[in-house]
């Protein structure tokens, strides 16, 4: 059961990585999806790791350190054996070589709290997980799951 719940993260992380890129540049590339799916699961891994008391806003900050690490370690890859750039944040401000940039890491602060909903959601819903998830925003609990039917 654990492996088929973290190969449901995998390919949900993978599907909304691709959908993502494709509506907002028209392509993607499949190790795309495969970094997508594993971040997936990194952010779920850390979210069980950590307490639920955690401000959801600084979950979502890890998440996109991590996107952004997973950013640069594939960049840095492809320029240094030629293959295709996937990206280029040359004209971006506050860009590391055209690999990273800041903008882009304030982007995945959202798209990781969504992930982490996300996540939370088929663990808890689809493979009936016991703690029902909640988050907290500046120290208040703003979102709890409602009891499965």
């Amino acid at each position: 059961m654990k492996l088929l719940r973290k190969t449901v993260l995998f390919l949900t992380g993978f599907c909304v990585y691709i959908t993502i890129e494709v509506c907002f540049r028209g392509y993607s590339y499949p190790v795309m999806g495969l970094c997508g799916g594993v971040i997936l699961l990194i952010i779920d891994l850390i979210n069980e790791e950590i307490s639920w008391d955690m401000d959801i806003l600084l979950q979502g900050c890890i998440g996109a350190l991590i996107a952004t690490l997973f950013e640069f370690i594939i960049g840095s890859i492809c320029i240094r054996f030629g293959f295709a750039v996937m990206w280029d944040y040359s004209d971006m401000p506050l860009n590391y070589r055209g690999i990273i940039c800041l903008p882009y890491t304030l982007v995945w602060i959202p798209v990781s709290i969504a992930g982490i909903f996300i996540a939370d959601a088929i663990n808890y819903y689809v493979f009936n997980r016991l703690t029902v998830p909640y988050y907290k925003l500046f120290g208040r609990t703003i979102i709890t799951y409602g009891k499965r039917q």
